[in-house]
């Protein structure tokens, strides 16, 4: 069992910001501080969720797994928490350039192949902030990951996510996009799934439909997410999820948010399902499955 938060659907929300790899080659080889830019500081959403823009004839910024790769123009390659210390430049909407440190690198000891990076941005004084919002356990740590075209989570080739958004969330569920499922399965459509799944995002259509704090019970036929309320009569399925959104919805998670009718009209293909269930929204493909209460309280 999960619970969600306002993090989930707009931390990662896309087009909040871009940032420069040549910035990063300034600073990233000798790990000098970069000076205070008299810029307004990055907010904890716009840190949250960021692209990486590599302009030609540069050394290059890429991303393998969860870790940042430079490839320095010298020759020289320096991966994941060799680059610790490193300052990168977040060209914000609007034309305005802000710092984003990366001020450790390292393995989550949960998942050792997530590396921990604790993004921070300027405080407006000289110093240095915490960038990612925590989450529900209070960390605030995020990580890249490069995800692949049409994934609700991708904005451009290098995606940079907090633990406490859907995109980070999802990674430790136990999908990371660029691993391999218990039987081989490519788990970026398991990813993305999760993804639309986590917002409420009933129609694919980047709208989060969900409350700050909503617990739902989500699982998959990997096994990697198994019921947790399988037993509590207030749990009741809710949606099946596929790398689109939703293949069908029961009941929305908040019937305040959005009325099922209203997600209906807002996509009608939802609405040519006349019933939906586990084994319905299995039939349609689905990758994932949710069960929560219905809520307000009938």
């Amino acid at each position: 069992m999960n619970t969600e938060s306002l993090f989930a659907p707009f931390v990662d929300r896309p087009g909040f910001a871009r940032l420069l790899a040549a910035a990063l080659l300034l600073v990233a080889c000798d790990r000098a501080p970069a000076p205070v830019q008299k810029t307004p500081p990055l907010s904890a959403n716009e840190a949250a969720d960021a692209s990486l823009d590599v302009p030609a004839n540069t050394s290059t910024l890429t991303v393998e797994g969860s870790a940042f790769v430079l490839r320095v123009a010298d020759g020289r390659v320096l991966r994941g928490a060799e680059l610790q210390g490193a300052v990168l430049h977040v060209a914000l909407d609007g034309g305005q350039v802000a710092p984003l440190k990366l001020a450790s690198i390292v393995p989550d000891p949960e998942t050792p192949e997530i590396l921990r990076h604790d993004f921070q941005t300027s405080d407006g004084q000289g110093g240095w902030k915490t960038a990612c919002p925590p989450n529900a356990d209070g960390e605030t740590w995020g990580f890249p990951v490069s995800l692949p075209e049409g994934h609700p989570g991708r904005d451009g080739d290098v995606t940079v996510t907090c633990v406490s958004g859907a995109v980070g969330k999802c990674v430790r569920w136990g999908y990371p996009p660029w691993m391999k499922g218990p039987g081989g399965e490519d788990l970026a459509p398991f990813h993305a799934a999760c993804v639309h799944m986590a917002r409420a995002d009933y129609c694919g259509d980047n709208r989060p439909r969900t409350k700050e704090g909503t617990s739902i019970d989500n699982y998959d036929d990997l096994g990697i997410q198994r019921r947790g309320a399988a037993k509590d009569p207030a749990y009741v399925f809710e949606a099946g999820w596929g790398a689109q959104g939703a293949v069908c919805v029961a009941h929305p998670r908040w019937s305040d948010v959005a009325t099922l009718e209203q997600i209906q009209a807002d996509c009608p293909r939802l609405a040519a399902v006349p019933l939906c269930n586990e084994a319905s929204a299995r039939g349609l493909g689905a990758r994932m499955f949710n069960t929560s209460k219905l809520l307000p309280a009938r």
